[in-house]
C-alpha cells in the first residue's frame, strides 16, 4: 500500500509541476515613456521570428515596413492605450517545455530609446534590441484580436 501511495504522490507531483499556469501582464506607461525618443507603427507582412529555443533572435529592418512615425501626442496616446491592454501568457513549469519558437506578424509598435536601442511590441510578444532582454517566460504573451485592433483604430493605417 505504501508503494502505491508513493507512486500516486509522484504522479500527482509530475502532473502538477509539468502543467502551465496562465498569467496576465500589462505594460507600464511610465516605464515605456522613460527615455523614449520616438515611436513608429510598423507592419510585418510575413511572419517574423523573434524567439527560438531559449534565445531572442535578431530582427532585421527589412522584415517590416514603417507605416508611420508618431507625433509626441500620438505617442503618449498610444502608449497610454497600450498600458491598458491586458496580455496573457502561460507560465510553464518544466524548463524543457519553454524551448519554444515565437513569431509576430501584422501591426506592431516600435519604440526607440537612445541611439541604438529599441523595443518592438506586437500582438504575440515583444523584442528588445540593445536593451535589457525581456523575461523569457513572457516571450509568448498575446492579446486578443479585438483589443489589438482597437489599439490602432484611431490611426489611419491604410
Amino acid at each position: 500500500m505504501k508503494k502505491i501511495m508513493i507512486v500516486i504522490t509522484i504522479l500527482l507531483g509530475v502532473v502538477t509541476f509539468s502543467g502551465c499556469t496562465t498569467h496576465t501582464f500589462r505594460y507600464d506607461y511610465d516605464e515605456l515613456m522613460e527615455d523614449l525618443t520616438r515611436a513608429e507603427i510598423i507592419y510585418m507582412a510575413e511572419e517574423v521570428f523573434f524567439f527560438e529555443i531559449h534565445w531572442y533572435v535578431g530582427i532585421d529592418d527589412s522584415e517590416y515596413e514603417v507605416v508611420r512615425e508618431l507625433t509626441v501626442d500620438e505617442t503618449h496616446d498610444l502608449i497610454r492605450a497600450l498600458s491598458s491592454v491586458r496580455f496573457s501568457y502561460n507560465q510553464i513549469w518544466l524548463p524543457a517545455s519553454i524551448s519554444s519558437i515565437y513569431s509576430m506578424q501584422g501591426y506592431g509598435i516600435k519604440l526607440y530609446y537612445g541611439e541604438n536601442q529599441f523595443i518592438i511590441i506586437a500582438q504575440t510578444g515583444d523584442y528588445g534590441h540593445g536593451m535589457r532582454k525581456l523575461a523569457q517566460v513572457r516571450a509568448g504573451r498575446t492579446v486578443t484580436d479585438r483589443d489589438w485592433d482597437n489599439l490602432f483604430s484611431e490611426f489611419d493605417l491604410d
